[in-house]
């Protein structure tokens, strides 16, 4: 039986998903980007598996309200219990819903889109089913599909945030163009000191009379030189970890 995850202000029961809390999660929910975001803003977390981030963004952004989406029936139950018997359920909506077909619906519009998005390449498949559902790889949830659909689900100054591998980072730019958005915000994220491992990215729609804006850069190394957690990372997690 599986531990639940243990937060400051929250737990995350993950007894049944397939998809356990990882460190791709945490970078991803603690992570301060400097997009603003509107008063009572509506959030959408893609793919929530335990609901780890809807739950970090809740807590990031008290006067939000927050969506997740997810059609992995186990991580549903722990999604669903998780939200629950947290302080933040007044603002938590869990939907089993499939990305693919709701773009062709009429959903509110988004503020900000989320997601921890599958990156297995073709051939490289996770063998367990449930983890393949999780990662949304059988019904074709990708970083690809949501740079090229995630602006009918967001309203016009929304943006899309990602974590990815850092080797995807060329694809995603060019992807990023053909889909007509621009990269706001990058965090390359080193496991220990150069040796690139993730992508933080959000992107926001690009506007011909915008002009050029660079893109603000930053860096995050988890571990020191000894194999121990930096302090930057200790500082980026330090209002969710124990």
């Amino acid at each position: 039986m599986s531990q639940p995850f243990v937060l400051q202000r929250f737990k995350i029961s993950q007894e049944r998903a397939a998809q356990r809390v990882g460190t791709d999660a945490l970078l991803l929910g603690a992570w301060s980007f400097e997009h603003p975001l509107p008063q009572g803003a509506r959030l959408l977390d893609v793919g929530t598996g335990t609901g780890i981030v809807a739950l970090m963004l809740a807590q990031r952004f008290p006067e939000s309200s927050v969506e997740a989406w997810e059609v992995e029936p186990s991580a549903l139950l722990d999604a669903e219990e998780n939200f629950r018997t947290s302080p933040f359920a007044s603002r938590l909506k869990l939907r089993s819903q499939d990305y693919m077909e709701a773009l062709t619906s009429e959903e509110a519009p988004f503020d900000l889109i989320i997601s921890n998005p599958p990156y297995y390449t073709e051939g490289i498949l996770p063998e367990d089913h449930r983890l393949s559902l999780a990662r949304h790889v059988a019904e074709g949830l990708s970083p690809t599909i949501l740079l090229r659909t995630a602006t009918s689900l967001l309203t016009p100054g929304g943006a899309l945030a990602l974590i990815t591998p850092s080797t995807s980072l060329d694809q995603l730019r060019r992807e990023a163009v053909e889909a007509g958005w621009r990269l706001s915000e990058l965090v390359t994220v080193f496991s220990k000191p150069n040796q690139p491992v993730r992508v933080l990215t959000l992107w926001r729609r690009l506007f011909p009379s915008s002009g050029y804006i660079p893109t603000k850069t930053s860096t995050l190394t988890l571990q020191d030189a000894s194999g121990l957690p930096s302090a930057s990372y200790r500082k980026w997690v330090e209002d969710f970890l124990l």
